[in-house]
């Protein structure tokens, strides 16, 4: 049963708050079928009316398309730094956060490679991340390549730099390794590998 159209105050209000209520990007026929709404143009002027609405406000953040005609509610990229210094809560599990530093940093690589170090749970991750916008999947033949997104970049705030990216992940686990390899005298390993073995279950 079709859900009755709403007029279109109802239906910006609608988006917004379902944009708000997930921490996952929310496709355009999702929208469609809560609005009531059946022209993708029509909908579509919604948001970027929702975004314009956010930048002119000076809000704290905005609107963002992913691929596959999904949209994101995220702080702007000027605010994540600070944000980030007193918000440690992550959406991520330890698991799939060093599965997409992994991915990360050997981009572009494959999926089969990828389940070779991070184990058979790297399945469940990657489709994790794919939901979130983080990561995407080519199909090149009969492998799939993964890379992360335009979104991951904009979150790492360096806009698309995969060598900046590379540089930013390698930076990082530095930085967490350093204090146990002092108490331990391990050797490093790269990103995103740390333990992998013992992680495969994981």
């Amino acid at each position: 049963m079709r859900r009755e159209r709403l007029g279109e105050s109802e239906a910006k209000l609608l988006i917004e708050a379902m944009l708000f209520a997930s921490n996952r990007p929310v496709d355009l026929r999702t929208l469609m079928r809560a609005t009531g709404w059946r022209r993708k143009r029509e909908l579509v002027r919604l948001v970027e009316e929702l975004k314009r609405e956010y930048d002119e406000q000076g809000r704290a953040f905005t609107v963002s398309e992913l691929p596959g005609e999904r949209y994101l509610v995220h702080l702007r990229n000027e605010l994540l730094p600070i944000v980030r210094k007193y918000q440690r809560r992550s959406l991520l599990s330890p698991g799939t956060l060093r599965t997409l530093s992994f991915i990360a940093y050997h981009q572009p690589i494959e999926m089969s490679a990828v389940a070779a170090v991070r184990g058979s749970r790297a399945y469940v991750h990657v489709r994790e991340l794919e939901e979130l916008g983080l990561v995407e999947v080519e199909r090149r033949g009969r492998s799939k390549v993964l890379k992360t997104t335009q979104l991951f970049a904009m979150l790492l705030g360096v806009e698309g730099s995969v060598t900046k990216i590379k540089r930013i992940i390698s930076s990082l686990v530095e930085r967490e390794r350093v204090p146990s390899q002092a108490d331990s005298g391990e050797q490093g390993s790269q990103p995103g590998g740390d333990q992998a073995s013992a992680e495969r279950g994981s």
